[in-house]
């Protein structure tokens, strides 16, 4: 809609933006006889993104997969790792686009994790001011994570997902097969974005964590029917937040948990953390923080940290006792907040509130709390 000019010849426009993409649950995606990675192109050739791990594993079965349903593919391979999460990957890809004269109706796939589905986004983002693409997550971080939301981005400046924009698929796919030839690590990884929304959002699923910790990690989410139960309530919990809030336009997010004190350190430690453990990190200092305002009790900040032990994530690291390095991260997320704090804490487990006047004191005695529960785990393991 388009109003009329006012005398100072002001002209103003008023447009929405629908959204509307589905997120189908697809075992054997890359059995020829499921007919997913074919919807949405009628095209007799596809364009196909995919991490070069997951080629290494998978890149017989997504070439059969095509050439069994008499489609011509074209593969670009990408070393999608946080370190190489960058402008010069996202090149690699727009050549790709430029070279196979990608129509702008034509959906790109992405196979891989989430930052490989983070770059691919940005790229059809931008590429001829946007083409679609269809996300097809390979890890268990990605399908909790990355394959639900529409931010897209690259990292710059030395900051994680510096530059970068919201840009939805039109479709994303999962297969937690995928997830049963992940490094156990990896899994660990992706179970930490999981306990962040069990922690802040879903008491149900904390008790799911809690109690079936061992089985999770051991059967690698394959045939357990408690790991379905433990997707579905992670991507309900995080749509739950996302759905309303896509633009973020309103800052104050729970999903933000975890995100708070962790990127600058996890990009200082990029070589050797992965993102889902600097997540976890910060989700323990958060909870000490909690604690410090009395906002939980020792006894649910004890299962807190049990849980995360049981679950195999890390539960110290030196740059989170850091306060020089905690100041910088909480001031680089304020400016990213709109100069404002807004930290999500947990208001009992499964429950939260967003604080926005945490004090240096206050952080000061939050590291003497995380520092203490180092030293109780590690007395209990001696």
């Amino acid at each position: 809609m388009i109003t009329r000019p006012s005398d100072d010849q002001t002209w103003t426009v008023n447009a929405a933006l629908p959204v509307s993409f589905s997120i189908f649950r697809s075992d054997k995606i890359l059995d020829p006889n499921n007919k997913n990675l074919l919807r949405f192109n009628n095209s007799s050739r596809r364009l196909v993104i995919v991490d070069e791990t997951v080629f290494n594993i998978y890149g017989a079965a997504i070439l059969n997969y095509f050439k069994s349903n008499n489609i011509l593919v074209y593969v670009c391979i990408i070393d999608s790792i946080e370190e190489k999460k960058n402008i010069n990957s996202s090149n690699t890809i727009l050549k790709f686009f430029e070279e196979h004269g990608v129509l702008r109706r034509e959906p790109v796939i992405a196979i891989g994790g989430g930052v490989l589905l983070d770059i691919v986004g940005f790229c059809c983002a931008i590429y001829r001011r946007g083409i679609p693409y269809i996300k097809v997550p390979t890890t268990l971080l990605s399908i909790v994570d990355a394959s639900i939301g529409t931010k897209v981005a690259v990292n710059h400046f030395d900051r994680r997902n510096r530059i970068g924009t919201y840009y939805p698929p039109i479709a994303a796919f999962l297969d937690k097969t995928f997830i049963g030839s992940q490094e156990p690590r990896q899994i660990v990884n992706g179970l930490a974005e999981i306990f962040k929304l069990a922690i802040i959002k879903n008491y149900h699923l904390f008790e799911l964590l809690e109690n079936y910790y061992d089985r999770l990690l051991d059967d690698k989410f394959q045939s357990l029917d408690v790991s379905n139960k433990v997707i579905d309530l992670s991507i309900t919990s995080m749509l739950e937040e996302l759905s309303p809030n896509l633009w973020e336009k309103v800052l104050e997010r729970s999903v933000d948990f975890g995100h708070s004190f962790s990127p600058l350190i996890e990009m200082k430690n990029v070589k050797t953390m992965f993102h889902g453990e600097a997540v976890a990190l910060d989700c323990l200092f958060s909870s000490c923080l909690s604690r410090v305002r009395q906002h939980i009790s020792e006894t649910e900040l004890e299962r807190i940290f049990k849980t995360a032990k049981n679950l195999q994530l890390p539960t110290y690291h030196i740059d989170f006792t850091n306060f020089d390095m905690l100041k910088l991260s909480l001031n680089d997320t304020v400016k990213h907040r709109n100069g404002n704090q807004f930290l999500p804490i947990p208001l009992g487990i499964g429950n939260f509130v967003i604080l926005n006047n945490v004090t240096d004191q206050e952080l000061l005695k939050t590291i003497d709390l995380f520092q203490k529960y180092e030293n109780s785990i590690n007395n209990r393991n001696n």
